[in-house]
């Protein structure tokens, strides 16, 4: 062999195995770095998940990636359904593509803790490694932000007392519905129904008696309400049902039940309490003020025939 060749080889061999160190180096770092971070990260490499960080195996509740990947097809299968979250369904099997072309901002997961048992909430980003065909998925905890996210919608959203809708999400649902209706020809009715003689529960047995019934009373529609139906409160003891899909017969047939249930209810402290119940339907054209308006006639005509009874305009 000649003398040129054997050192050709021999120089092949050497960056060959040269670079097979520096590639074991290179891994061996790349994996001590990532076990020091704080963050669930994970590298993924051809549809296969190739490394989980400590901190990831402890979260999923795993001792090592081989035992992930024999427990889990696909990571998507632990992303959890929540409005705003990716899920196991949103992108299929096309999920890893997806999450690389996306925004890390729009890349929002719910995955559940086996180690605390609890769930939590992560941003994912993902970016290729320089020299590989493996990619980084850094799972970042977004959990108290995210809450309090969910707390600031829920004071903007929620009535403080009574943990039901409050006006001014009840104004959106009419605003959402009512756009539904005149373009798809869809029916909605509201009730709109006020406690009978509330001042003098207030004056008899004090304001903090007063609240109770107010939440009480809420509890014990809201339990006899479809989950398509809209409950919230109206202002002081009035509050309004939106019942979806529902003609005024079927709204009125509701608010009659309803009546009934409340009048039969022993309520603390107080013993017996009646309401007085208006409905409407809404009729094309129909603005929100202008349902609000005839629906607000209706409870007031049951007030003025004696209380405790259901008007339907």
């Amino acid at each position: 062999m000649p003398v040129v060749t054997v050192a050709f080889i021999t120089t092949l061999i050497f960056w060959f195995f040269l670079h097979l160190s520096y590639t074991k180096r290179y891994h061996s770092f790349v994996k001590s770095f990532l076990d020091s971070n704080n963050n669930i990260t994970i590298l993924y490499n051809e549809d296969k998940i190739t490394f989980i960080n400590s901190v990831g195996l402890e979260f999923f509740g795993f001792k090592s990636v081989k035992d992930f990947n024999a427990r889990h097809v696909s990571l998507s299968n632990l992303f959890l359904e929540e409005e705003g979250y990716i899920s196991k369904y949103t992108y299929g099997k096309k999920w890893f593509e997806e999450i690389k072309m996306k925004n890390k901002r729009d890349t929002k997961v719910k995955l559940f803790s086996e180690q605390d048992q609890m769930d939590f909430y992560f941003q994912v980003e993902a970016s290729k490694l320089k020299f590989t065909k493996q990619y980084l998925l850094s799972f970042n905890n977004i959990t108290v932000l995210e809450q309090e996210k969910t707390n600031i919608k829920k004071l903007a959203e929620y009535d403080a007392l009574t943990n039901i809708y409050n006006r001014v999400k009840l104004n959106e649902v009419i605003d959402g519905l009512i756009y539904r209706a005149n373009r798809y020809d869809l029916k909605f009715s509201i009730i709109l129904l006020d406690i009978d003689h509330f001042k003098a529960i207030n004056d008899t047995h004090g304001h903090n008696v007063g609240d109770k019934v107010l939440i009480e009373l809420a509890r014990l529609i809201n339990m006899s309400l479809r989950e398509s139906d809209t409950f919230a409160r109206w202002g002081g003891e009035e509050f309004m049902i939106v019942s979806e899909s529902s003609s005024r017969q079927q709204a009125s047939k509701l608010a009659s039940r309803l009546r009934k249930e409340v009048s039969e209810h022993p309520f603390h402290m107080v013993g017996k309490v009646t309401c007085s119940f208006g409905v409407t339907e809404f009729k094309v054209g129909d603005k929100p003020s202008l349902l609000f308006e005839r629906v607000d006639k209706a409870l007031y005509e049951a007030k003025d025939n004696g209380r405790n009874q259901v008007v339907t305009k």
